[in-house]
């Protein structure tokens, strides 16, 4: 497993788990160099954001016999800079496309590495009409077939001898270097997985520059913008569901609503919902906010209003820091990734007790939606770049289950209704869990699946040696892996 940094380890703790179960050796490379002198230093100054580094990864290597981890060596080599501008190039071609449903969003931190004049030659009528195109991409995939191998990567391939490999999440903008252990791979004949780690990926990172033999997708609109976005061949497609939320379909409270509440520094006696932060790409800060709906909640609850319990996102805790307000407290103080057990379990906890929670773009709505508690947001000009300018909050509307207010005061009333009983997107949360997050079916445990793909991709030969690729049917419907095993 190759991934860009070590915290994307949360992405894939449950299928390494599932393989080392099975008795398979998993060794996962990464980008962060955690035996730099220099990096106590980075931390220590970045305390905030990277208290989580490698947690996770630690906890399972000490529990799992069969797990190895090291850094993920990146090339070196003087054609790199010249390949790695004609990625860069490549990447932005991909919001150039007229079907792209977010054209704008993420450019600016696209362009941002890109010299100046190539920016500008970019932005030309001829070069946008060039990039727009399908075209583009595939002649692109052409060089990067025909050049040589990064010496840098081989040698990994020479220590590991892997019997299968899988990158995630393929379309990293930043040092987009999965592409040259997907070469090297394919010259050596070793089957390759792509690995989408989140929904926003496919519309909101880059693309990829060397189609893998398979790719893993969560569900079918993901299947969709990988065919459709990055020109991958639907037959390449595996629909698996996801992974990284297993744990919550089987998860119990560990402690009760009281002792939640007094660990949140929320009243035990009264109810709470928690405000799920959105990441600061997307919002810088959401204090205003917060007070904004503390305030609605206040004028709505007069004798006693719910606690607002804030949930920070793990890479923008600095808005809260010595943030106070009446009703509303902050857990955990720095956000967590959530990429252990226990931190896992403290977010079941948080999550399960909550009456219901809010947010406006968020990874964390998926969550909330297998435990199974009302969400709500507010929809208005006001978040427009955070919600409708992106890829995929498109998905969510979609999806039916939530409770959309176009102020403050609105959602105030509505949780004054949720707390009376009411529970209007009940079925459309347990709808979107079926088709976004178990399309296999909500017996079917996703983390199992992806490892059968794998292992099916690195054992062609065994008697589980996967059928004939994934077909596809009008309407991009694609059949998913896992159905009728």
């Amino acid at each position: 497993m190759v991934v860009q940094h070590v915290n994307f380890f949360r992405n894939l703790d449950t299928v390494l788990r599932e393989l080392c179960g099975r008795g398979h050796l998993v060794t996962f490379l990464h980008g962060t160099r955690l035996d730099d002198p220099r990096l106590e230093t980075q931390i220590e100054r970045k305390r905030k954001r990277m208290v989580f580094m490698a947690r996770g990864l630690k906890v399972v290597e000490s529990e799992i016999h069969g797990v190895t981890s090291g850094f993920r060596p990146e090339p070196a080599e003087p054609w790199q800079r010249l390949l790695g501008l004609g990625r860069q190039v490549i990447n932005r071609a991909i919001y150039f496309r007229p079907n792209h449903p977010s054209p704008e969003r993420v450019v600016l931190g696209l362009e941002k590495d890109m010299p100046d004049p190539l920016v500008a030659r970019v932005h030309t009528p001829r070069w946008k009409r060039l990039l727009s195109r399908p075209l583009a991409l595939r002649v692109w995939r052409w060089i990067e077939s025909a050049g040589p191998v990064s010496p840098t990567v081989d040698a990994v391939f020479d220590e590991v001898q892997p019997h299968v490999l899988l990158v995630a999440p393929t379309i990293w903008p930043k040092a987009p270097i999965e592409a040259d252990y997907f070469h090297a791979a394919r010259r050596r004949g070793i089957p390759t997985i792509g690995y989408v780690n989140s929904w926003d990926n496919l519309t909101s990172k880059g693309t990829v520059h060397v189609a893998p033999d398979i790719y893993v997708v969560w569900n079918e609109p993901i299947a969709q913008e990988a065919v459709e976005l990055h020109d991958l061949p639907p037959a390449s497609i595996r629909i698996t569901g996801a992974p990284h939320v297993d744990r919550f379909f089987t998860m119990t409270p560990t402690v009760d609503r009281q002792t939640q509440c007094r660990a949140m520094g929320a009243a035990p006696d009264r109810p709470y919902m928690v405000f799920l932060c959105s990441s600061r790409t997307l919002i810088a800060s959401e204090v205003e906010l917060v007070t904004r709906l503390a305030e609605a909640l206040s004028r709505r609850f007069p004798s006693g209003a719910p606690t607002l319990v804030v949930r920070p996102h793990p890479t923008n805790p600095e808005p809260w820091a010595g943030y106070s307000h009446p009703g509303v407290s902050v857990y955990p103080l720095l956000g967590d990734q959530a990429d252990s057990p226990e931190s896992w379990q403290d977010y079941f906890n948080q999550l399960t007790h909550a009456s219901c929670v809010f947010g406006l773009n968020t990874t964390a709505f998926l969550e909330a939606v297998v435990v199974d508690r009302p969400c709500l947001t507010i929809v208005s000009d006001e978040f427009w770049g955070a919600q409708q300018r992106t890829g995929h909050f498109r998905h969510l509307v979609k999806g039916d289950f939530l409770e959309v207010s176009p102020d403050a005061d609105d959602v105030a009333g509505r949780v004054e209704r949720i707390l009376a009983g009411a529970d209007e997107k009940g079925a459309g949360r347990r709808e979107f869990t079926r088709w976004f997050l178990r399309p296999c079916g909500n017996a079917v445990i996703p983390s199992v699946v992806v490892a059968d793909v794998i292992e099916r991709a690195a054992l062609p030969w065994s008697d589980t040696a996967v059928p004939a690729a994934a077909p596809v049917v009008p309407g991009l419907t694609l059949a998913s892996e896992g159905i009728g095993r």
